[in-house]
């Protein structure tokens, strides 16, 4: 399975104006800006991701199929854990599955009153690892 985190915009100028189901971020420009498109192969968990003053980067949203859960708690992302050593980019990155699992974990730790939502997600991935 395929899962690929992107980027949605700077954090303070947008986490407060993050709503499921959009992909439009305030730039740094003042401009109004469209996420980069999910990768054609990517069939697992979608994630996005802001930057926070420093080169801080915190996961904000978990997206499968048609559901789609912003985070209340963000979640700081460690490349080496979280993307498998990878790097941040302005383009949606692929990341492996225990990176991937690694992350959804640490997202679940920290957003324990969006468990149920979260976990639905788990199962379907789950389920679709078990069927594919």
């Amino acid at each position: 399975m395929q899962h690929v985190i992107r980027y949605e915009g700077g954090y303070e100028r947008n986490f407060g104006t993050l709503r499921s189901h959009g992909s439009e971020y305030e730039g740094d420009d003042g401009d109004r800006h469209v996420a980069k498109p999910w990768p054609k192969g990517a069939d697992g968990v979608c994630f996005s991701f802001m930057e926070q003053p420093g080169k801080r980067f915190v996961a904000v949203r978990v997206q499968y199929g048609d559901e789609n859960v912003v985070l209340r708690h963000p979640v700081r992302l460690d490349p080496e854990r979280h993307l498998g050593g990878k790097r941040f980019s302005a383009l949606p990155v692929t990341i492996d599955d225990g990176p991937a699992g690694a992350l959804f974990g640490d997202i679940l730790q920290s957003n324990r009153e969006q468990e149920q939502e979260l976990r639905a997600i788990r199962a379907r991935v789950r389920k679709a690892i078990d069927h594919g």
